[in-house]
């Protein structure tokens, strides 16, 4: 009966623990972005108050309003062509991951473990080595300061690790699926088509979502590629904007919020496949 006790107390204390730790960490990762929401709404005023103050005494849109109303904002450009990049690469990038992650699924060939090897070594090289040479290719073919540059830099420094994604989600569908099928005389790009591919759409969607929001987040490729104000995307264009103002964070703030709002929409809608088709290729 102790014994029943003490392993009771045992995983309380287990369980305790560990919740207290992913309510600290849920904290420390929400409280940035509702500090951010928070002073998007306040007065210059309210923001230059040395004392911390959590909930505003007033609330304004006037933030907003000075940054739609901004043409150094620049919104309405720049969203497009981070939604024209972001889109194209990932449409380009899932067509050949879908293709090669398949394959490497489900055909043996000579180097496939050395190819499965290396694909999570590329993963681990840092991307700034990548963006140097990627840049003087980039250039030499004339593609520095268009969208095209920045698409192929986007798609082939993101093959890799949606590859390795997508081959783990088709381990997960039995092979024996496929074989029945082509028992009763389908061909392979018929079963490919009609059971394969609807059975991966969790996760081929969730390696896309993850695609698109990498690619609409990433500032460090796309500030180096596009120098050019009509051609920067969101995630660049927010840091020139600062510079045009006399560090006003208010409308900074309100600017990074107007930033976040497409890619936490999708991830709202998306989270339920986004999380089963990521955790589908680790269980079979």
């Amino acid at each position: 009966m102790m014994q029943i006790k003490k392993r009771h107390l045992a995983n309380f204390g287990k369980n305790v623990f560990c919740y207290a730790l992913l309510i600290a960490i849920t904290i420390f990762c929400i409280f940035p972005i509702a500090w951010i929401f928070k002073t998007s709404f306040e007065t210059p005023q309210f923001i230059r108050n040395p004392n911390i103050q959590w909930i505003p005494l007033k609330f304004t849109l006037e933030n907003y309003k000075s940054v739609l109303n901004n043409p150094n904002a620049m919104i309405g450009k720049s969203f497009m062509n981070s939604l024209i990049v972001s889109l194209i690469s990932t449409v380009i990038s899932l067509l050949i991951t879908t293709m090669a992650g398949y394959a490497l699924s489900r055909w043996n060939f000579h180097g496939k473990n050395t190819l499965n090897v290396y694909l999570l070594l590329v993963n681990m090289v840092p991307g700034t080595l990548i963006l140097i040479s990627m840049f003087i290719i980039l250039n030499k073919l004339h593609l520095i300061n268009t969208h095209i540059g920045l698409i192929l830099f986007y798609i082939s420094t993101g093959l890799t690790l949606a590859t390795w994604m997508l081959k783990g989600y088709f381990d997960s569908i039995p092979v024996d699926i496929e074989e029945q099928a082509m028992i009763d005389g389908a061909d392979r790009m018929t079963v490919i088509r009609k059971i394969i591919m609807p059975l991966a759409a969790p996760g081929i969607f969730a390696t896309g979502a993850y695609i698109f929001l990498k690619n609409w987040n990433e500032y460090m490729a796309a500030s180096t590629i596009l120098q050019k104000s009509e051609l920067r995307t969101l995630s660049v264009q927010i840091v020139n904007f600062m510079g045009f103002q006399r560090v006003e964070w208010g409308p900074i703030m309100a600017y990074s919020v107007i930033v976040m709002i497409p890619s936490s929409v999708l991830f709202i809608i998306a989270q339920k496949k986004m999380v089963a088709g990521l955790t589908a290729g680790f269980s079979k």
